[in-house]
C-alpha cells in the first residue's frame, strides 16, 4: 500500500489553513491517503526546548502580511482573527473523538473550523464558537462536550504530538511522506513533485 501523506497542523496557523485547502487535491492526484493530525504548536515547541517565535511582533506582522498574499495568490478568503492567537483545544479533541468512527467527517470538522476562524475572523476556542459547525455537519452539541473528557482523544492527540517532534516538526503545516518530510503550505507543491517523480521511478 502506498504511505500516506501526514498532514500535521495547528488551527491557528495561517498557513495550516491555506495547506488544508489544497493537500486532498494531492493526495487524490497520487492516490494517497491525507492522514490529518491536528496538535498544539506549543507543545512542539515545548517538547523540542524552543521559545515562541510568534512572540517577535516583527515575525507574527510579517506571517499575517504573508499568509494573507499567499492565501489570494492561491483563491482562498482569508481575515484577521479578532482574537489571535488562541488555544484550539476543543476542536482538536472534537477533531480526534469524530475521527475514530469517520475520518472524512472528522476533516470536515476540521476545514470548518478553519474557516470560521481563518475566512470569517471568528473566535473557536468554545463550545459556543462551535455549535453552528456541528449543526450544519448534523451533529448534536453534545459530542463536541463529549470530546472534552474523551480519552481516546486525548492520547490521539499526544501521540500525533509526539509523531510530529519524533520527524523533527518545528513549525506546521507539517507533511511526512514515508522517510520525506516538508514544512509550510508552500511545499505542497514539492510534495506533489515528489509523488510525481517516485512514481516515474516506479
Amino acid at each position: 500500500m502506498s504511505e500516506p501523506i501526514e498532514f500535521f497542523f495547528e488551527y491557528v496557523s495561517p498557513f495550516a489553513y491555506i495547506a488544508a485547502k489544497q493537500i486532498e487535491e494531492v493526495g487524490a492526484k497520487h492516490g494517497r491517503e491525507v492522514v490529518w493530525r491536528p496538535i498544539g504548536l506549543g507543545h512542539v515547541w515545548k517538547a523540542i526546548g524552543a521559545s515562541n517565535p510568534t512572540s517577535l511582533p516583527q515575525k507574527s506582522n510579517y506571517i499575517m502580511m504573508d499568509s494573507t498574499r499567499s492565501a489570494r495568490l492561491a483563491g482562498i478568503p482569508i481575515t484577521q482573527p479578532a482574537v489571535f492567537p488562541v488555544d484550539a483545544k476543543l476542536a482538536r479533541l472534537a477533531f480526534y473523538s469524530l475521527a475514530k468512527t469517520d475520518t472524512e467527517l472528522a476533516k470536515k470538522f476540521a476545514n470548518g473550523v478553519f474557516d470560521i476562524f481563518w475566512a470569517k475572523g471568528e473566535e473557536i476556542t468554545t463550545l459556543e464558537h462551535l455549535t453552528d459547525l456541528a449543526a450544519a455537519l448534523g451533529l448534536d452539541a453534545d459530542v463536541l462536550t463529549a470530546a472534552l473528557e474523551d480519552q481516546d482523544a486525548k492520547a490521539a492527540m499526544i501521540e500525533s504530538t509526539n509523531a510530529a517532534v519524533e520527524s523533527g516538526a518545528f513549525g506546521m503545516p507539517w507533511f511526512k511522506v514515508g522517510e520525506q518530510v516538508f514544512w509550510g503550505a508552500d511545499r505542497v507543491s514539492h510534495i506533489d513533485q515528489y509523488l510525481a517523480d517516485k512514481a516515474t521511478k516506479g
